[in-house]
């Protein structure tokens, strides 16, 4: 036996992208791509002084002497079996100290690089940060940053990159299962523990802030009218006070304080309301050539004035006022400033236009406000491009107006100028508003993107408030790419901040997200559960619209599981609450709910009027697609007893609205297929069954309604006598019913899932 001998090595490990599969599909093809693999890359391996270690199943371990060979080969073997039938290589490659035994190598380092090839694309090489800083003094070589992978007990820094030049693909991390280390603090991290004791404990134990908190309320102006447009100094105020102190002061948010902007209660409510321990109050009333300002910051358990203070300020200085209220404010709470206050001064003229810009906007009722002040907000940004905040809230406009490329290139410009200005929280707060724009346009890996920056930079700050704001924007991103373990992660990491600082306002948003997420787990009664608990602090708080928004949640978990009495209850409830808050949007979505739910109780003729009311609203508010949705709600009253002309009628109008979104006319399609066919129709009925046919032939959709859209196929094949093609929709009519009520965690809610009648009757038919 050989004595074994330490060296530095470059490492490599590859594997066969779905040679498991390929083997348990035909073993004798598995076999041979072996000997092939084998037999192409012995020689090229050693040509380029690299040793074969072993073969580990289908992978392969090999060391070179150098970085440059270990690149330089794998880029070639990855060339060599770009067309290679079942040959598709994951790459990874690591530098360090391996110990040569007689046939093997072993080490910390040979783990390591191990752990790497998994973040490879297929047909891509993956690679360590002493593998870049190796090759990338070569010009020809490009790389891609992917972040820090989960190694436990590693002490060694590892980042990852994949490479990006000489025709080889960048990794997508959405596609691989390998998962990188978040870049939050790892006080963040006790996901079990959470779900057990922190999220339920919070209804049970007292929860008592670790940090100094305070609401800043709106600002009281008094005198004249035009001049109400000044109270919205609060929010700068606010924005700049929790920049100067991340980590040691909690300071209440806009949405929070907004709410009880025009409050009768005391301050030992408010600030109860709030969880926090001081309330700051400031009022400001023209006078002569400038402003009475006057402020007090009382603290709520003893009821005591921490200071109360009086200054005048000249009308061409009110960016003045933001400042000297933050200093007292921190003056008075005894804390030593962490961060930095803003020192740069806005043109003055700039500042007061933006601030009207932001008043006419929140006031705004219809969409010529909406342009006024957005043209308002253009202008203050040409004055002074220096006023981020100007920058931001006009990238949020076009983003409210659907203005997705302009408001792509506002946030480009506000995060531009926050770096020139070295302004980190201005950055952070750039790139999160980037990456929820990427989002909402699908663009889910640039999004990912943007946020892991945010929080990265949030995280150097430990500005908690931001962290969990980005964390939850990352949960929902995991959460609309069905990337459901990640998502529910983030939020009770999220969940933790907001514990932490006892941020009722928080709690309550995010109890209602981990109901979401147990509903698209299935999970419904603990759905119900988070939901209810969200509710209670809404309550509480007095957070209308938000309530309004669970209650529908609510309504939507107890139609799926078949409850419909109980949906249609809080759906009610919703509805009641959205029309007094003129909420026409939201109302729109609840009254289909409300008569889908309607429908499935058989109350046919409380339906129809929902389903009316919500078809005006949608086209009032121009969404073609609600507006269809309107039209085949009511489709399906029309169908359900039995007037199959005004049904047709309607689906057809449907079907006009969605005709360019394939996956979507499979809803239409059905119905006017089993309609036609009911209604004698053949001919019709056969064109449409063949409309569908070619799109589901071609798509794979994942359509909640798609038992339904089976389902109606099966009606219509076997009203056309073809009892082939019927049963093979009844088929998977079937077997989608029997997956998803497998899936259902609670007994009870299966139980009541199947007792659906058309769940009933899809189980009837099978059986027979």
């Amino acid at each position: 036996m050989t004595a074994p001998k330490r060296k530095l090595a470059a490492i490599v490990f590859t594997d066969i992208v779905g040679f498991t599969k390929l083997t348990s599909e035909n073993q004798t093809s598995a076999a041979a791509l072996l000997v092939q693999q084998r037999e192409l890359f012995k020689p090229m391996v050693e040509s380029r002084n690299g040793k074969w270690v072993k073969e580990i199943g289908d992978g392969l371990l090999l060391i070179f002497d150098t970085v440059t060979d270990a690149v330089e080969c794998c880029v070639e073997l990855q060339e060599k079996i770009k067309h290679t039938e079942h040959l598709n290589l994951r790459i990874g490659i690591h530098q360090g100290e391996i110990l040569i035994t007689d046939n093997d190598v072993i080490g910390d380092d040979v783990n390591i690089a191990s752990r790497i090839e998994p973040f490879s694309a297929t047909g891509g090489i993956a690679i360590s940060n002493k593998v870049h800083d190796a090759i990338i003094r070569e010009a020809d070589y490009e790389t891609k940053y992917l972040g820090k992978p989960k190694l436990k007990g590693v002490g060694q820094k590892v980042e990852i990159y994949c490479i990006t030049s000489h025709g080889l693909p960048e990794t997508r991390l959405s596609e691989v299962s390998a998962k990188l280390e978040s870049t939050t603090p790892i006080w963040h991290y006790a996901v079990a523990a959470l779900l057990v004791m922190g999220v339920a404990g919070y209804f049970i134990i007292p929860k008592k802030a670790s940090v100094t908190s305070v609401a800043v309320m709106y600002m009281e102006i008094s005198g004249e009218e035009e001049d109400q447009y000044l109270e919205t100094m609060t929010e700068d105020l606010i924005f700049d006070l929790a920049k100067s102190m991340p980590g040691k002061l909690k300071v209440s948010e806009v949405s929070a304080v907004r709410k009880l902007k025009k409050t009768d209660l005391e301050i030992p409510e408010i600030a109860r309301n709030l969880g926090v321990q001081f309330v700051f109050k400031s009022s400001l009333q023209r006078s002569g050539t400038g402003f009475n300002l006057r402020c007090r910051l009382v603290d709520s358990e003893t009821g005591n004035d921490k200071f109360i203070n009086k200054w005048f300020i000249e009308t061409n200085s009110l960016q003045s006022i933001v400042g000297v209220l933050v200093e007292n404010i921190i003056n008075g709470l005894d804390i030593a400033m962490v961060g930095d206050l803003t020192k740069i001064e806005y043109d003055p003229e700039a500042y007061e236009l933006y601030l009207k810009g932001k008043d006419l906007y929140a006031r705004s009722d219809n969409a010529d406000q909406d342009v006024e002040a957005i043209k308002m907000m253009q202008n203050v940004i040409v004055l002074d491009n220096k006023l981020i905040a100007a920058q931001l809230k006009l990238g949020q406009m076009y983003y409210d107006n659907t203005q997705y490329d302009r408001a792509e290139t506002i946030f480009t410009q506000s995060l531009k100028k926050s770096r020139e200005l070295e302004d980190n929280t201005n950055i952070a707060e750039s790139l999160r508003k980037q990456g929820q724009l990427f989002r909402k346009q699908r663009q889910n890996e640039a999004a990912l993107e943007k946020f892991n920056e945010a929080l990265s930079i949030s995280t150097v700050m430990n500005d908690k408030n931001s962290i969990a704001k980005i964390l939850n924007s990352i949960a929902i991103l995991y959460y609309k790419t069905d990337r459901l373990d990640d998502a529910l992660e983030y939020w009770l990491q999220a969940f933790s901040i907001a514990k932490e600082f006892d941020d009722k306002l928080k709690i309550s948003k995010y109890l209602n997200n981990i109901g979401i997420w147990y509903w698209k787990d299935y999970d419904y009664s603990k759905a119900i559960d988070y939901y209810e608990k969200s509710l209670i602090i809404k309550e509480e708080l007095g957070d209308t619209r938000n309530y309004g928004k669970t209650l529908n949640n609510l309504g939507e978990v107890y139609y799926d599981i078949g409850d419909f009495s109980s949906a249609i209850d809080y759906f009610n409830q919703s509805i009641s609450i959205k029309e007094k808050l003129n909420d026409n949007k939201g109302l729109n979505s609840t009254l289909f709910n409300l008569g889908e739910a309607q429908v499935y109780n058989t109350n046919y003729h409380d339906a129809f009027p929902n389903f009316r009311k919500s078809l005006s609203i949608s086209i009032n508010l121009d969404d073609f697609y609600q507006i269809a949705l309107g039209y085949i709600g009511l489709g399906i009253v029309h169908f359900n007893i039995s007037n199959y002309d005004s049904a047709s009628y309607y689906f057809e109008k449907a079907d006009s609205i969605i005709v360019d979104f394939p996956v979507n006319r499979l809803t239409t399609l059905s119905w006017l297929a089993a309609i036609s066919m009911m209604d004698n129709q053949q001919e019709k009925g056969l064109n449409y069954i063949q409309s569908f046919n070619d799109i589901f032939v071609q798509t794979d959709p994942k359509h909640k309604d798609i038992i339904t859209l089976n389902w109606n196929m099966y009606q219509a094949h076997l009203l056309n006598g073809n009892k082939k093609s019927a049963k093979k929709y009844l088929e998977n009519s079937y077997l989608e019913l029997k997956s998803r009520s497998k899936n259902i965690k609670n007994k009870k809610d299966r139980n009541q899932y199947l007792s659906i009648r058309l769940h009933q009757d899809i189980n009837k038919a099978w059986n027979n």
